[in-house]
This record gives C-alpha cells, structure tokens and sequence, in this order.
C-alpha cells in the first residue's frame, strides 16, 4: 500500500512481506499522532506453511474490512465528540459514563478521542447551530411562564389600584354626604321634577294609542299633578335667595341683580327647562282629553309634532338669555373685550342648535299644512279579496284605506300605526316619513347651553 492509502485509511496494518516471522505486529493508525498496536503473537505451524501469495490475499481481505467499517468508527466518533461537548457541564457523569467504555476498549484496542483544530471548528458547528435555533425559537414553556407572569403583574396591578382607591373612599364619602346635606333642598326638586315629567310623559304616549278608550281620569290626574308641581317651583324660588324668578325667565325677561356662578347658572337653566317641558306635556295632556268629534284622532299624530317641534323651539332658545349674562358681567374694565369675545363664541357654537331646532319646526308645520291621506279608497273586489276584518284591529273594515302596497286597514287604525311606524304591518314597505314625537312623547334631552 502507499502512502496515500496510509492516509486516506486511518486503521491499516503494518507493510509486511514476510507473513513467516513469528514476531508480526499489527498497526492502527488514528488521525492523531498517537498509534496502536497489538501486541506479536507466534503463528502455528499451519500458517507459517502457507505461500507469499495466500499472505496478501489475507493481507487485501484484512483492508477490504478495514475500509468497510471506516465510515462506522468515524460516525462513532462524532457522536461520541457531540456527546462530550453536551457533558462538558456535567464531569463527574462523564467519568462514570466513559470508564466502562475506557474498560471495553482495553480489552480491543485504543482509540484515540484528541481531536486536532480542524476537528474542533468542525464538531462545534452544530452545536452553535443548536443554540441559535433555541434562541430563535424558544420552548413552549418559556412563553407559558412570560404569559402566567404577565397575568400575575396585572393582578398585583388591579389589586394595587384598588387598595389606593379604597383610601380615597371614605374622603369622597365625606365630600358626598357634605353636598347632599348642602344642597338637599335642590335636589329634592330635582328628583320631583324628573319623577313628575317621566310619569306624565309615559302617560301621555300610553292614552294617546287608546284613542276612544283612553281614560280621562288618569288625565286629569296627572294634569293636575303637574300643575301642583309648578305653583311648588315657583313658591320654592319666589324668594330672593335664588336670585331669580321662575315665570320671568319662561318668558325671557331678565331677572338677575348679581354676577353668576357657574354653578347658579346650570341650576337656573335646569330649573327653567324641567319647566318648559312640564308645560309641554301640560299642553299633551289637554289635546289628549279633547273628544274625536272636536279633533280627528287622525290628525292629533301631526299636531303632537308641531307642538314637541315649538317646545324644542322655545327651550333652546330660553338659555341664551342666562348664557349671555353669565358671560358678559363675568370680567369687568379693559377685560371686557374678553367677555365680549366668548359671548361671540358662544352665539356662532349656538347656531348650529337653533338651525337643527328649525329644521324641525319647518318640517312640523308643512305636515300640519298638509291633509294628505294615507293611500286610497279600495273598491269592494279588493276587499273581498283581502277579507272583510282588519288586520290591526281583526274587526270588520272602518274607512278602509288601501296603501300602496296593495294591503288594506282601517285609516284610524293604520294612522295610529303610522304614528310610530314608517312601514305597512304586514309587507313592511316604507309608506311614510319619520314619525317621531307623533305619538305624544316629549324628549328627554336637558338643554343645558
């Protein structure tokens, strides 16, 4: 064999020609510098006899095995570098591990495990390419824990704030009870105020769909429930602590003698829109009570529109008047200009309001103006065909309207579903226009600007 071969097998035996001698010796080469031998053994009478040429067919048969099993010792050696890089941490497992298989190999041969540079760089490399797979993706575990410790920071956090709330609660329990026991008068009023007009209102909405058999006592109940809640108003602030006078300010006629707080300011626009609105649905209560010989149940839908859009009207422009004052008689002097400017302000922010406000009167009085009829007369074949009882009411036909969707009602029945509704009750086409505030209510909206 040549040199070459010497190196490209790193297990050989030694170039002996003479098979004969009794003291051979057997070589192996690593790719260390280290070499190991077998020691000589005497061969039998036997094997001396046999020729020059059986000794090298031994001899090639003896390197066909050595290159068989090459590529098996080398793959064992790089698991067994991989295996004692990933036991550098752990020495005292790694001597337990390797004595038996130092122990195994004594009874063979040796095997050299000192790896040169190269080697190194070489072995190394995966196991730097291991470590930046787990950098780039990180156990399940570890994004369990960061998860389970950001629902634990967020707890600590919740009971954090609320340990420093329940400090700040026994102050605001104290400033609380202090203005409720200031101002118990006006807020006593307030809550009659608010209990008088949501029951009223619910009222007015509940008769108006009974038509004929709407009860004129619970009218007149509530009719005079509200006014014994506004002559209450007005003996409440007759006097000159409040600084103004209820009627005055319903009818826009100034009646302060002092500079406004803000806080006066809000209570008196408060105080004066509550007002109005119990005037308004005063007014509801009467055409309510008002028979259908006088006013066609029909029509009242239209008329509760106009007198919602007036009241809307009315109140948003009763708290300029407050408004203006507040602002002007503020500042004093040269700083006039300054309440002068705001006032400006307040007027061009106000426009918007009154537009919309309008708006709404215009379209409250074109439907008043106008007597249009929901659909038209139908023919007696139309009705056969329909049937002879109302869909809405399930009795025979009253003024039957035919709409144009081809279905017909009774007119003061589908007036009164129009009344809150924009679409048939059966097909549910579109057939009128928005009915809002036809059927009675008033808004709750407060007008506090």
């Amino acid at each position: 064999m040549t040199h070459n071969e010497h190196q490209n097998f790193p297990f050989h035996r030694s170039q002996s020609t003479d098979l004969s001698e009794p003291t051979s010796r057997i070589t192996f080469h690593s790719n260390s510098n280290t070499t190991s031998t077998i020691p000589p053994m005497s061969a039998p009478a036997s094997f001396q006899r046999r020729t020059v040429e059986s000794a090298r067919q031994l001899r090639d048969s003896f390197t066909n095995v050595i290159r068989e099993i090459e590529p098996l010792v080398e793959t064992a050696r790089t698991v067994n570098a991989g295996v004692t890089s990933f036991l550098n941490n752990r020495p005292q497992a790694e001597a337990s591990t390797s004595r038996p298989v130092n122990e195994a190999l004594n009874d063979s041969f040796y095997i050299n495990l000192d790896l040169s540079e190269n080697d190194v760089g070489t072995r190394t490399e995966p196991d730097t390419t291991l470590q930046q797979n787990v950098e780039n993706n990180p156990p399940a575990n570890d994004n369990n824990n960061a998860e389970e410790q950001e629902r634990n920071q967020a707890v600590i956090d919740a009971q954090q704030f609320i340990k420093v709330l329940l400090k700040y609660v026994p102050f605001i329990l104290i400033l609380l009870a202090k203005s409720v026991y200031d101002y118990h008068e006006g807020i006593f009023v307030l809550i009659i105020l608010f209990i008088t007009f949501a029951h009223s209102n619910s009222v007015v909405k509940k008769e108006t769909i009974k038509r004929q058999r709407r009860s004129l006592t619970t009218l007149g109940v509530n009719l005079l429930y509200i006014i014994v809640c506004l002559i209450f108003i007005h003996y409440v602030f007759s006097d000159d602590l409040h600084d103004f006078n209820v009627v005055l300010n319903l009818v826009l006629i100034r009646s302060f003698t002092h500079p406004l707080t803000v806080w006066n300011l809000l209570w008196i626009v408060t105080i004066t829109d509550f007002t109005l609105k119990l005037l308004t649905v005063s007014v509801k209560l009467l055409l309510t009570t008002l028979p259908g010989m006088v006013l066609d149940f029909k029509k009242r839908g239209k008329i509760y529109l106009f007198i919602e859009a007036v009241s809307q009207m009315y109140r948003s422009i009763a708290t300029i008047q407050p408004w203006l004052y507040y602002l002007l008689e503020s500042y004093q002097g040269p700083e006039k200009i300054v309440a002068v400017f705001l006032s400006a302000f307040y007027m061009i922010s106000k426009g918007s309001d009154l537009m919309s406000r309008v708006k709404l009167l215009k379209v409250a009085c074109l439907k008043l103006l106008q007597n249009v009829s929901i659909g038209s007369s139908p023919s007696k074949d139309q009705i056969q065909t329909a049937g002879d009882h109302c869909p809405i009411c399930h009795d025979q036909y009253e003024s039957p309207v035919l709409l144009q969707c081809r279905h017909i009602f009774c007119e003061n029945c589908v007036t009164t579903w129009f009344d809150r509704e924009q679409t048939c009750p059966l097909c549910r086409a579109k057939i009128v226009d928005d009915p809002s505030w036809r059927d009675g209510s008033t808004s709750y909206f407060m007008q506090l600007f």
